[in-house]
């Protein structure tokens, strides 16, 4: 039997999580079109012990806060990064926000214990997360909860979006005897959260501090949490003293110091300030050329600026590179896609002169219609993208993917089948794999190859991973078409470049 709808509309489906505040659920929306999925996230007011009627003032506080922060999120909801508020209501002494609904996933799943990330990564999460809270802070609002879980990689394009702002807590913080004080409590979690947030006397730069101690959780693979160890101090100044534990220039290096340090009034004042620095940074190390990211489907594809239409696929491939990272646990990825078009018509590719692509070591032939452009900031290394000529506008775009692949241990090329890449994709697009992937060679190296099966905008799409391994390091082409092209056309476009593709020594 279904719950009764809230305020006749909202439909809860399923909880998503529990804290002391409240409860979450994700929910349909009965009154619009296909009842779209959206989140409602019902706000308590904890008595003081079991069976304590709350005081009317307390109610009333609370309710003054609550519609307090209903127009604060109503605002900040006006930037594509911060989920929009959709309604606010209050029922049974309960007080509900409905908010969009983020299909993604939280940093903390690209951000692991032992996991150390790439300067560029890691300067690329600092960017995009700088964007949208120096659109916040210059609200005259501290987020006051910043960690890998209230910063979601949204899956449409790729794009970090802040979420959970602890503002709403303060409901939570009131007695329900005290009339309408406001206890002051700290709101944060240990280990991002300063030492003047911990104090109850928040800045904007304490959200920078946060953010900081993400960047070089990310460098370090370390969990900032006091409670496993925490990160290492200073003796002498107090500061953190992280730079030994990462691989970073010292530009960046110096970024996020001044992002950490225990002085709130010596950290960069607000996220506006910083951002300007670290555009600086990226524009002094990465061109900005294009981004890459990964598709629903688990295609690969490639967009220049301001083309809108292909920029959510760039995005979607890139968080199909972090995909890659967040169920292969301990892997650090590099991804080059290369892009083939779904009709070769009956030319085939042999009148198409070859391309030789050099790159860090890296050789392998392309066809010389395809257009080959660099993709940066590189995620984890080097990455360019090859697409060749549609033949038709409705054409589907395949794709070929190189990704390199530091592995933190080594792994024969089955073991990386059996511990990273059958679980990443079994997972991600609950498929049901082989046990054993197929031999084959790359580079006259012994290889795996395995095929699978996805859909793309209803298209059904054939993949083929083939992959060695050297040095603890993957080397794995990936080809993505549409199924019906994938017993011909695929098979002369793939032994191309695994015949020519050459591995550094």
């Amino acid at each position: 039997m279904q719950a009764p709808l809230l305020q006749r509309r909202y439909q809860i489906l399923q909880p998503l999580s529990q804290g002391g505040f409240g409860k979450t659920f994700l929910a349909a929306d009965t009154q619009r079109p296909n009842h779209p999925h959206c989140v409602v996230k019902q706000l308590q007011i904890q008595p003081s012990s079991p069976g304590v009627t709350l005081a009317n003032s307390v109610v009333e506080k609370a309710k003054q806060l609550f519609d307090q922060e209903a127009a604060l999120l109503e605002k900040l909801g006006n930037h594509p990064q911060v989920p929009r508020l959709l309604a606010y209501f209050e029922e049974n002494h309960h007080f509900y926000l409905v908010q969009e609904l983020i299909t993604g996933h939280p940093l903390s799943k690209e951000i692991i214990p032992t996991l150390k990330l790439r300067e560029t990564e890691v300067i690329q999460v600092l960017q995009d997360t700088l964007e949208v809270l120096a659109f916040v802070h210059k609200q005259q609002v501290i987020h006051r909860d910043i960690k890998p879980d209230n910063l979601m990689r949204r899956q449409e394009d790729g794009k970090i979006v802040l979420i959970d702002f602890g503002a709403v807590k303060e409901i939570r913080n009131l007695s329900a005897t005290s009339g309408t004080a406001l206890q002051t409590m700290a709101i944060g979690t240990r280990g991002y959260m300063p030492n003047e947030q911990a104090a109850g006397k928040p800045h904007l730069s304490s959200d920078i501090y946060a953010l900081g101690i993400i960047a070089i959780q990310a460098l370090t693979g370390l969990n900032p949490d006091p409670r496993t160890g925490g990160l290492p101090q200073d003796k002498t100044t107090g500061e953190i003293a992280w730079r030994p534990l990462a691989k970073v220039s010292d530009n960046l290096a110096n970024f996020i110091d001044q992002m950490v340090l225990q002085d709130y009034r010596q950290r960069y004042a607000d996220a506006g300030a910083a951002l300007q620095d670290i555009l600086a940074l990226s524009n002094s190390s990465v061109p900005s050329t294009a981004l890459s990211g990964k598709g629903a489907a688990g295609t690969h594809s490639v967009v220049k600026p301001n083309q809108s239409t292909m920029m959510s696929r760039i995005k979607l491939s890139r968080s199909d590179k972090l995909g890659l990272v967040t169920v292969m646990v301990t892997v650090v990825g590099v991804i080059v896609a290369f892009t083939v078009p779904e009709v070769r018509g009956f030319i085939g590719l042999e009148g198409v002169k070859d391309v030789l692509y050099q790159d860090n070591g890296i050789m392998l032939k392309y066809p010389g219609d395809w257009q080959v452009q660099q993709i940066h900031p590189p995620l984890g290394g080097d990455r360019a993208v090859f697409q060749a000529p549609r033949q038709q506008p409705s054409d589907y775009q395949e794709t070929i993917t190189l990704t390199i692949i530091d592995l933190p241990q080594p792994l024969t090329h089955q073991e990386y089948y059996q511990q990273k890449l059958r679980p990443q994709l079994e997972s991600e697009y609950n498929l049901n794999l082989v046990n054993t992937a197929a031999d084959t060679t790359l580079d006259n190296r012994a290889a795996n190859m395995v095929i699978y099966s996805t859909t793309k905008n209803g298209i059904p799409i054939k993949h083929q991973a083939i992959w060695t391994v050297k040095n603890s390091r993957v080397y794995q082409l990936t080809y993505s078409g549409e199924a019906a092209n994938f017993p011909t056309d695929q098979q002369t476009v793939i032994k191309k470049l695994q015949d020519s593709f050459k591995i550094p020594k």
